[in-house]
C-alpha cells in the first residue's frame, strides 16, 4: 500500500479523490436531490452524504442497495438518521468503481420510489470526468 501512495503521490491522490468527489456530486445534482453539505466549502472529497426526499427513509435504500444489489452505502447517524445515505468515494478508487456505486445508488433509489431518471447520475458523473481529465 504504501508504495502505491509514493508511486502516485500525496499531492495526485488528493487531486485524484477531488476529482472523484466532484463526478459524484454531478450525479447528485443530476438526480435532483441534495447534499448534506448546504456549501462548498462543507463538501467532502472522501464522502458524499446524500438527502433522500421529505417522507422517504434512506436506510430502505441503504439496505436495499446491500440486499439487491451488493453495494455498501453509509448511513445517516444522529439527526440525519434514516435522512440521507453516503457515498465514499476515498482510497483506491477511480471512475468506472464509482459508476458501479452511482449506478446502484440510483437503481435503490428508483426501487424504493425516489424519483429519478435512470442513468441521470453515472451520465452526468462521466461527463464531468470526460471534460476535465486534467483534474485528478
Amino acid at each position: 500500500s504504501l508504495d502505491r501512495i509514493f508511486d502516485e503521490g500525496l499531492e495526485n491522490i488528493f487531486a485524484r479523490h477531488t476529482f472523484l468527489a466532484e463526478g459524484v456530486r454531478q450525479a447528485v445534482s443530476a438526480w435532483g436531490l441534495s447534499l448534506c453539505a448546504k456549501e462548498p466549502q462543507w463538501y467532502s472529497d472522501t464522502v458524499t452524504a446524500i438527502l433522500v426526499p421529505e417522507g422517504k427513509d434512506a436506510n430502505q435504500v441503504i439496505k436495499h442497495a446491500y440486499h439487491r444489489y451488493g453495494l455498501s452505502l453509509g448511513a445517516g447517524l444522529s439527526v440525519v438518521a434514516g435522512k440521507l445515505f453516503r457515498i465514499g468515494h476515498l482510497g483506491d478508487l477511480n471512475e468506472l468503481m464509482l459508476m458501479s456505486a452511482i449506478s446502484g445508488a440510483e437503481k435503490s433509489l428508483i426501487d424504493n420510489g425516489i424519483k429519478v431518471e435512470p442513468a441521470s447520475g453515472a451520465a452526468a458523473a462521466s461527463k464531468y470526468w470526460t471534460a476535465n481529465p486534467g483534474d485528478k
